[in-house]
């Protein structure tokens, strides 16, 4: 199978990096192919940023909708996939939801660890909308931004653990990180804290997987006919 993982941000610095984060996650017949905005903000973390790639992630995924089995747009967010299940018959997938779907199959006391700002309340909204909002327990932000991630991991992943330390302390019983910048720490994170830790990347693309092994395609897309 092959599956297109969008980047809605304006830049491919990480496109390389995200293939290969995803392909470690890959079973051996699924290809991984990764692309970004051709314009763009920097980042997703902010209200303008969100609306701002809406439409450019729509129109990338229907550039490529032909050659694809499935779709990731790889922000937590989920930007534009709501929108792209009424258009697209091949399923579209998003971190947020893929990951909050494994988690409660687990628990129904659910933390989130992300990235800081303005984020943490777009996060808990989204949640809300797509259904979870009565088993997230914990929402914890690191004093980091998306761009800042990078920069020293041992740090990142230092802040990751101190985080999800008060998420559990709140009650939950599973951590998902709630950035695709952060995908790759789950296990570190969860080797120091001794609780399951879900990868959001990981998540979205087992999820995917599943749907077109099974053959499902998006009822709402089918009905526009």
């Amino acid at each position: 199978m092959k599956i297109l993982v969008v980047n809605p941000v304006g830049h491919p610095t990480w496109d390389k990096q995200d293939k290969e984060i995803y392909e470690s996650f890959a079973s051996p017949e699924t290809e991984i192919e990764v692309v970004s905005l051709p314009q763009g903000p920097p980042s997703v973390e902010t209200p303008e940023a969100h609306a701002e790639v809406i439409w450019p992630v729509v129109k990338r995924v229907l550039e490529f909708k032909d050659k694809y089995d499935g779709f990731i747009v790889n922000c937590f967010l989920d930007p534009g996939v709501s929108l792209l299940k009424g258009i697209v018959e091949k399923p579209v997938v998003g971190p947020c939801e893929a990951s909050m779907a494994l988690a409660s199959t687990l628990t129904n006391k659910i933390g989130i660890v992300t990235v800081g700002g303005e984020a943490l309340w777009m996060i808990e909204d989204h949640v809300r909308e797509i259904g979870y909002g009565d088993k997230l327990v914990a929402l914890e932000g690191v004093d980091l931004g998306v761009l800042d991630i990078d920069k020293d991991r041992e740090l990142t992943v230092k802040k990751l653990v101190e985080k999800s330390k008060i998420a559990l302390e709140k009650g939950a019983e599973i951590i998902v990180l709630g950035c695709t910048g952060l995908a790759g720490l789950a296990k570190r994170v969860e080797e120091e804290i001794g609780v399951p830790v879900i990868d959001p990347a990981g998540a979205a693309l087992k999820v995917l997987e599943g749907l077109i092994r099974l053959g499902l395609r998006s009822p709402r897309a089918l009905h526009t006919r």
